[in-house]
């Protein structure tokens, strides 16, 4: 079937765009990996877990744990920038109404969903595990922070990640409703 020029051009973007952020997070690791290592300096991780008030500095395995943590929702939006991506080819090179498109929303609707979770268990094992290794070495003081916290854009991402499910699920039967009446016809 011969895609629409506007359809083609937007696909594009979306490729582009999904591509920029695949490659932004690639780059994002590879800084992450040379700070775990030393190379660079630059990252606080102490201060985006707030927890620098307890710990004064991180050795290698706390960068190791700490960049771990702070990574899991980067994975999270890596894995959403390859699915759009693919989604996005597909549009260009299949069309729009195909049921790897709609399955293909549909996962994103739940890797959206799953950014909600994923945030606040990363922070509270994070600040936990971080805190531990430094403090739990000494046995004068324990001092073990854990912190889980649910925020407004927490519950966005809960309600829209929902919503794109339902919105591909939509799509699915509609999908599977437009291949049975051209079979019948």
């Amino acid at each position: 079937m011969k895609q629409n020029d506007k359809i083609i051009r937007l696909a594009g973007f979306g490729m582009l765009a999904s591509g920029f952020g695949i490659a932004a997070l690639c780059v994002l690791f590879a800084s992450m990996l040379l700070y775990l290592f030393g190379l660079i300096e630059g990252f606080d991780l102490l201060k985006a877990f707030g927890i620098s008030d307890i710990v004064a500095s991180l050795d290698f395995k706390g960068r190791a744990v700490a960049a771990f943590f702070w990574l899991m929702t980067d994975v999270l939006g890596l894995w959403l920038c390859c699915v759009a991506f693919t989604l996005f080819k597909g549009f260009r090179d299949f069309g729009v109404f195909t049921l790897e498109a709609a399955k293909r929303l549909r996962k994103i609707g739940w890797i959206i969903f799953a950014f909600s979770p994923v945030i606040i268990l990363s922070n509270a094992f994070g600040t936990m595990a971080v805190s531990c290794l430094y403090n739990c070495n000494d046995s004068i003081e324990d001092n073990v922070r854990l912190s889980v916290s649910l925020d407004d854009t927490n519950v966005y991402a809960i309600v829209i990640g929902l919503l794109i499910v339902a919105v591909g699920h939509i799509f699915v039967e509609a999908v599977r409703l437009s291949e049975e009446n051209e079979a019948f016809v």
